[in-house]
């Protein structure tokens, strides 16, 4: 197993609705260990009852090889009050590129869509960034 056979960094990518041209950009700090993961995503404010600054949510799953699942659950500072998301996906060879699905329990027929994201730092400088935005 080759170092970068893990989800551990800074990723950058986007979800969608399922019926909508809408990309929601986000970005998740992601940290694994055995095959379980864990982190926190930044999206902009695009529903609920905020419509400006970000949300924030932690996230938490497991991967087996290329394939992962996780729920996502938006911080209750958000005012958001809804059962967390579930994702499912997979991460190409290089690891370097996550894509899936996503959708809201009990909404699954009218809430649901896509997402992607891409790597852009390794699990070393996504810790040092993660500590900088703790001490701001």
């Amino acid at each position: 197993m080759s170092v970068d056979e893990d989800l551990g960094g800074l990723w950058s990518g986007e979800y969608r609705y399922s019926g909508l041209d809408v990309a929601v950009p986000f970005t998740a700090i992601i940290t694994e260990d055995g095959g379980q993961f864990r982190g926190i995503t930044l999206e902009p404010a695009t529903f609920g009852p905020v419509r400006e600054g970000e949300y924030e949510a932690s996230i938490r799953g497991d991967r087996v090889g290329q394939h992962l699942w996780f729920s996502k659950l938006y911080d209750p500072s958000t005012g958001i009050q809804q059962p967390p998301l579930l994702y499912s996906g997979s991460v190409d060879s290089s690891f370097r590129l996550i894509t899936g699905r996503w959708v809201l329990p009990d909404e699954t027929d009218r809430i649901h869509g896509t997402f992607s994201l891409s790597r852009v730092a390794k699990a070393p400088l996504a810790r040092a960034v993660s500590r900088a935005v703790r001490t701001v």
